[in-house]
């Protein structure tokens, strides 16, 4: 194909240039259009720029404050990098980090079924995470997440706060010693609940 180049297309506004290749020496390739530019630092609008590494950088030094857009696929065949840092390299410390996680939790698991085969091989008990008189009383409404005191062997002593605002009525404020704490039956739990009336 024989190169030209055209002035005047498309109703005189459109330069068309025919070819297969475009060589241009210059380091800078700059689109500015005067009645799309929004301000901005930058006195330029330097598309394509051959910069100081031999790479082709977009967008160089940030002249297009609205920055770049890629409408449609991307495809990008090596490392993509975002700041600085290898996206793969990102990805390859989130999967070390979950394998430590799902390490520890297993851990976690295995130390919170040796605990609970402990207290049982001693007779002890766990104080629960009660939340209203009722559960202290009764337990959960099947018994089976939360025991009531009378279950687990606990005396319990209630300390009064009235009309507390920040509970309802017959809401556990607070339990001595604190749920979680292992206790042998018989110990007194002191449990101190909100009461309206």
């Amino acid at each position: 194909m024989a190169t030209d180049i055209k002035l005047d297309q498309q109703g005189g506004n459109w330069l068309i240039i025919e070819g297969h290749v475009l060589k241009i020496t210059a380091s800078d390739l700059m689109i500015d259009s005067p009645g799309r530019r929004h301000g901005g630092p930058s006195p330029f609008r330097r598309a394509l720029v051959h910069d100081f590494q031999d790479g082709l950088t977009i967008n160089f030094n940030s002249d297009y404050p609205g920055g770049v857009t890629v409408t449609g696929n991307l495809v990008v065949t090596g490392d993509l990098k975002v700041a600085g840092t290898a996206l793969s390299a990102t990805i390859a410390d989130l999967k070390s980090s979950l394998a430590s996680l799902q390490g520890t939790i297993a851990r976690m698991e295995t130390l919170e079924i040796s605990i609970a085969s402990l207290v049982q091989l001693v007779g002890a008990v766990v104080i629960p995470p009660w939340r209203t008189k009722t559960e202290v009383d009764e337990g959960d409404d099947m018994g089976l997440s939360t025991q009531s005191a009378e279950q687990l062997g606990l005396v319990v002593q209630y300390q009064i706060d009235q009309l507390n605002p920040n509970f309802d009525h017959e809401e556990v404020i607070s339990i001595t010693p604190p749920a979680g704490t292992v206790v042998m039956p018989g110990t007194t739990v002191v449990v101190t609940i909100n009461l309206e009336g």
